[in-house]
């Protein structure tokens, strides 16, 4: 090893600096896409370089099956091999290397769901590392006198090592987890549990809460739009069962970056598509995609939270991802029964308990309760369409007063 090329960093790839889903309170998203603050916005410390620090994490997400990683624990410690074939891949290996030595130098915490990256940082002054910049990227050694900081380096490298093999399917794992610590983050999750070295992507069991706030659109995008989610989310035929006319009135609640309003839209080309979000960065990116588009019949609209009002009535209202997020359901879904038109829909989907995707488990809806609640504020099912492979979809109507 070059001599020259040995500097101190915090920690391989810090790709545990993920992003949040998070809600307000009231109307609120999950992966379908809305009402959240993007990845360097959700940061538990925020400095001038944190931007760009978090593009290149998700250069790295998006990229993970050109990156080749090997983690080798050692008694006090680990070693990691981190390379790319790739040019441009391996060269943000190399950046994202670099930078994360400046940051555990500085004291400048960069992490929003990792559980282990507090303990790292607070006990940099424990950790002894030494990094090898080669030509595809980094091999990194780290070692400890501290058998906890040991385990949570360990803990953090698995934890690294999801991302790099299962790119965006782990970084939503991520996101998910951070959703149930609540605004203490990552921080306070792990004085509450007490589970410091547990990776955060693998264990998202910790208790639910609404308190959260979100935007930049433009990282999300890259997440709900990402085209490996068709094939769990099935929106064609999603749609198709929803047998809607030309001229529908459509309110997609929580549309977030527009992944159902802009297919909606081409089933309705008589008839409109309100996409209701309450982030101002979700709303200004549907209206930009869909002036990008030609839809002119997608109205991207700025609600707030817990406001069941639509700009007209509907035809249908559809919430994907979001049921569980939404406080005081019933009292929600009863005002919501005043904007929808005659022989008007709800189509709720959500995620299964069993589902591999989505919250915790402990944030999930069983369809069983979405059923009587929904019947306890007025509505009754209409149809269950059982094709999606991860998550429920039931479509209800108004009961007869």
């Amino acid at each position: 090893m070059n001599p020259a090329t040995r500097i101190i960093i915090v920690t391989t790839l810090a790709m545990g600096s993920s992003a949040v889903f998070a809600q307000s309170p009231g109307m609120q998203h999950g992966t379908g896409g809305g009402m959240m603050r993007g990845p360097a916005g959700m940061l538990t410390k925020q400095d001038a370089a944190s931007a760009t620090d978090m593009g290149l994490v998700m250069d790295l997400v998006h990229n993970n099956t050109k990156i080749k990683r090997t983690v080798t624990n050692l008694p006090n410690g680990i070693k990691t091999v981190t390379e790319s074939d790739d040019p441009k891949v391996a060269q943000a290996i190399k950046a994202h290397v670099a930078s994360m030595s400046g940051r555990l130098q500085d004291g400048r915490e960069f992490n929003i769901f990792s559980t282990t990256l507090p303990v790292i940082f607070d006990n940099a002054d424990k950790i002894k590392s030494v990094v090898e910049i080669t030509d595809k990227g980094a091999v990194v050694i780290q070692t400890t006198a501290d058998a906890k900081v040991s385990a949570a380096l360990q803990a953090h490298a698995s934890e690294v090592t999801e991302l790099v093999q299962e790119g965006p399917t782990a970084f939503h794992r991520g996101l998910n987890a951070r959703m149930a610590m609540g605004p203490e983050g990552p921080r306070g999750a792990m004085q509450r549990t007490g589970q410091a070295a547990k990776p955060a992507i693998a264990a998202s069991q910790s208790p639910h809460t609404h308190d959260h706030s979100f935007s930049g659109a433009e990282q999300w995008a890259k997440i709900f739009d990402d085209p490996q989610r068709d094939a769990w989310q099935k929106p064609h035929e999603v749609i198709q069962a929803l047998k809607l006319k030309a001229d529908a009135v459509v309110a997609d609640i929580g549309s977030g970056t527009g992944y159902f309003s802009v297919r909606l839209a081409h089933m309705v080309p008589k008839g409109k598509v309100y996409g209701l979000d309450a982030e101002p960065d979700m709303v200004k990116y549907l209206a930009d995609r869909a002036k990008r588009a030609g839809l002119n019949n997608v109205k991207a609209v700025l609600v707030k939270p817990g406001d069941a009002a639509l700009p007209e009535k509907a035809d249908l209202v559809i919430l994907v991802d979001v049921y569980h997020h939404i406080e005081k359901r019933e009292a929600y879904f009863r005002e919501l029964q005043r904007s929808l038109k005659p022989g008007g829909r709800l189509a709720v989907i959500d995620f299964t308990m069993d589902s591999p995707e989505g919250p915790p488990k402990a944030a999930r809806i069983a369809p069983e309760q979405v059923k009587a609640e929904l019947q306890a504020a007025g509505y009754a099912l209409k149809e269950a369409p059982a094709f999606l492979p991860n998550q429920y979809f039931l479509i209800f109507h108004p009961q007869a007063r």
